[in-house]
């Protein structure tokens, strides 16, 4: 799954990826592998102004926007998370990935997204602000000097740089996005219930091609 940290949408297919898993007969045979996509690569670190600004200048309306954002509210409502994205001030998310990667380095990767996906679009935090970060990634359970050792230099750069160059090659444009095998399956707004049908067909073709071993 690509996804990033300051995607609302990323937030509900985190629970609706785990929603389809727990229904998912055979989801012991499902490895998931969490990979890094920044939305907005040239987001500055400081924030600025909120979304809801950034889609007026792209031609939205107030009513529309109201509307959109009382719409992922709500859906956010649905899966047990808060979601406010009319106050978002969207910022920089590529420490946040190097921070997940550091994290699944320690086995604590849920533990971090958790936290930062929380911390951003609940508690309106920013996720770009070393303070912050530190703060987040000691609370999911990475030791400081880890956590030091991550902020202070470049370290998990190429891992997200990686991920990145990954989704180039296989055609991932937008987040979230579900990939199976190399083959993009499900993205976007899809729910727990087209994530698992699409498990299921996965399972079929998969066990078709190579045999239930």
């Amino acid at each position: 799954m690509w996804s990033d940290v300051v995607c609302p949408w990323c937030y509900l297919g985190k629970r609706r990826w785990e929603t389809a898993l727990e229904r998912f007969p055979h989801a012991d045979r499902v490895t998931t592998v969490w990979r890094s996509f920044e939305l907005r690569v040239d987001q500055p670190t400081v924030p600025g102004d909120t979304l809801r600004d950034m889609m007026r200048r792209d031609g939205h309306s107030q009513e529309e926007l109201d509307g959109i954002f009382r719409w992922i509210a709500d859906l956010g409502e649905q899966e047990g998370i808060v979601l406010r994205p009319g106050e978002y001030r969207p910022v920089n998310s590529f420490d946040a990935h190097r921070l997940q990667h550091a994290a699944a380095a320690h086995g604590l990767l849920d533990a971090m997204q958790e936290r930062l996906l929380r911390a951003y679009h609940s508690e309106l935090a920013n996720i770009a602000d070393h303070g912050v970060l530190r703060a987040l990634a000691v609370d999911a359970g990475l030791p400081a000097r880890t956590v030091e050792d991550v902020l202070s230099g470049d370290r998990y750069a190429d891992e997200v740089r990686a991920d990145e160059a990954r989704a180039r090659e296989v055609r991932v444009t937008s987040v979230p996005s579900f990939v199976v095998d190399g083959r993009e399956v499900v993205h976007g707004m899809a729910d727990s219930d087209a994530i698992l049908a699409a498990l299921h067909e996965e399972w079929k073709r998969h066990t078709a091609t190579f045999g239930s071993r």
